[in-house]
């Protein structure tokens, strides 16, 4: 591999990890969260889905950004926003300071992830499809450290004063910034004037609804077993298992991203690998919900493979499909509206959760868009 594409990979390994790990600290900290700042499980849901809604409602100003300043310095003022955000969760004043908070950080990762398509596909233009996917394995490394690791901090070392760990994880941040502003790179900021019509949306696109409902789909099974995994744990007397079957969900991603940097410029495009994808996530749902012992352990590994592997399709397809130009206008339309359906599947499973009182119900919308992406993995058809 050559001396250049290796530091562009291992930049956008690092980038890529601070595009989830702020939201995955949550799950961890929500019996937490509940018990000591009075957050219901719709609170939960709303914590941890709120940065999708924001990473797809600024979509289109990030693309905006993109256009008129480059991806370089709009990633990296992404990254020094999301990080202060993360932060300002520490302080202990409530709900709504934490949302706002959340709001923030969402802002920030909004700009990173509309930039991240570009850099990888100006940075390794021959190689699209592994330069994504090493960005994807950076994000799952970051969600497996906030949901697997944050646990163990709080108990071995924050105790009381758990909040920390919220800004305990964006500490590196500041160095990954000044790396990515020293890395000059002409080739980094997209060709596309800074117009309107650079980042204009084309709503009628089949390809961006395609796009969105496997990006949708994939994000609604990760959250969906991240937020309901505890009180599914909970409601069996099996909170013991809660460590181990939030690592095993994020755990198991990283063997899907792995085996994605390899083989991913290959499977784009054709269908079987999705339907595959998605026939094991609806296959994980009751496997979860219903296996005794520590098989709930197994469940959540497999659905961790099936959420992972779709969402880094999903994430890759927008540089693959299209060219250059229309790069950051499809990826902006696809994060818009994917990370709104990402937002709103668990926040509706979690309020289907409050009513009912059973876990189970939070499925139901997960359920009801994998059967629509099955139908959307078809048609994916590249554009020259």
């Amino acid at each position: 591999m050559p001396n250049d594409n290796t530091r562009h990979y291992i930049l956008l390994w690092f980038l890529g990890l601070y595009l989830r790990l702020g939201v995955l600290i949550v799950p961890p900290l929500s019996l937490l969260l509940e018990a000591e700042l009075g957050f219901s499980t719709g609170d939960i849901a709303l914590a941890t889905s709120l940065p999708s809604l924001l990473i797809g409602g600024c979509a289109l100003i990030a693309a905006w950004l993109v256009s008129r300043f480059g991806a370089v310095a709009t990633v990296a003022t992404g990254l020094a926003v999301m990080a202060a955000g993360s932060a300002l969760r520490s302080v202990p004043e409530g709900i709504p300071l934490f949302l706002l908070a959340t709001v923030v950080m969402g802002g920030g990762i909004a700009l990173m992830q509309i930039g991240m398509p570009l850099l990888a596909r100006s940075w390794v233009p021959s190689h699209i499809g592994r330069a994504s996917a090493v960005y994807a394995n950076g994000l799952l490394v970051g969600e497996l450290l906030g949901a697997g690791l944050t646990g163990p901090l709080v108990e071995h070392v924050l105790g009381e004063h758990w909040l920390l760990s919220f800004a305990l994880w964006v500490l590196p941040v500041p160095l990954i910034v000044l790396a990515l502003l020293a890395h000059r790179q002409p080739a980094a900021a997209p060709a596309a004037p800074a117009s309107g019509v650079a980042v204009a949306v084309s709503w009628r696109d089949p390809l961006l609804w395609r796009c969105t409902i496997l990006l949708g789909c994939g994000g609604a099974l990760f959250y969906g077993g991240n937020i309901f995994l505890p009180q599914i744990l909970a409601q069996s007397d099996r909170v013991q298992l809660l460590t181990a079957s939030l690592s095993a969900l994020n755990g198991t991603q990283l063997i899907s991203s792995a085996l994605l940097m390899v083989y991913s410029d290959r499977l784009l495009g054709q269908r079987w690998p999705l339907l595959l994808i998605i026939g094991g996530g609806l296959l994980a749902i009751p496997a979860l919900l219903l296996a005794p012992g520590t098989g709930v352990v197994w469940a959540a590994g497999l659905l961790g493979l099936a959420a992972s592997a779709l969402f880094v399709l999903a994430l890759t397809l927008p540089a693959w499909l299209v060219p250059m130009a229309q790069v950051a206008r499809l990826a902006a339309g696809v994060t818009l509206l994917g990370n709104v359906l990402t937002f709103l599947m668990p926040v509706l499973g979690g309020w289907a959760v409050d009513y009912s009182g059973s876990p189970a119900a939070g499925f139901l919308p997960v359920v009801a868009i994998c059967l629509l992406a099955l139908w959307a993995s078809g048609g994916l058809q590249r554009r020259h």
